[in-house]
């Protein structure tokens, strides 16, 4: 018996091939976990933070695209001890299924995840490194398959 795994994107060259020829996206960050919260880091903060990341690697940000990077932070912790902190950064757009092309869905086609642990005085600092080293894969991914002076440089 042969047993494969079950995962949804990742960032091998299927994954990134599907970042070909975007032009700009929407950044979307899920609601923040209580506890990250708690710490002091808002979703408004995580998404000025990721959208200035985007933007200063040459990657256009438009609220009015449909395809979009979205950003999930989570975290666990124990009685006592440090917090786990599960950082996300997928890249969702719009598909047609080839047997049916009147069915159009939005999916995840891109992902990459880190995990980060800190003392309960570090989380927001935790939180942030999170998010620029996920930005930073999300630029790599998106600069090999659209590289500087590609279509995906110009204007919409």
């Amino acid at each position: 018996m042969l047993a494969l795994p079950l995962c949804g994107a990742g960032d091998e060259a299927l994954d990134r091939a599907t970042l070909r020829g975007v032009v700009a996206l929407n950044v979307v960050i899920d609601p923040v976990a209580p506890e990250i919260l708690k710490a002091g880091v808002s979703a408004e903060e995580l998404q000025t933070r990721l959208e200035v990341r985007l933007r200063e690697a040459g990657i256009q940000v438009d609220t009015a695209k449909s395809e979009f990077v979205a950003l999930r932070l989570r975290s666990v912790q124990a009685a006592r001890g440090p917090v786990a902190i599960a950082a996300t950064i997928g890249f969702y757009q719009t598909v047609t299924l080839m047997r049916d092309k009147n069915v159009h869905t939005a999916t995840q086609t891109w992902e990459v995840d880190t995990v980060a642990l800190a003392d309960t005085k570090q989380v927001h600092r935790a939180c942030m490194d999170s998010v620029d080293e996920l930005a930073g894969r999300f630029v790599s991914a998106y600069r090999a398959v659209n590289p500087p002076g590609s279509v995906s440089d110009k204007q919409p």
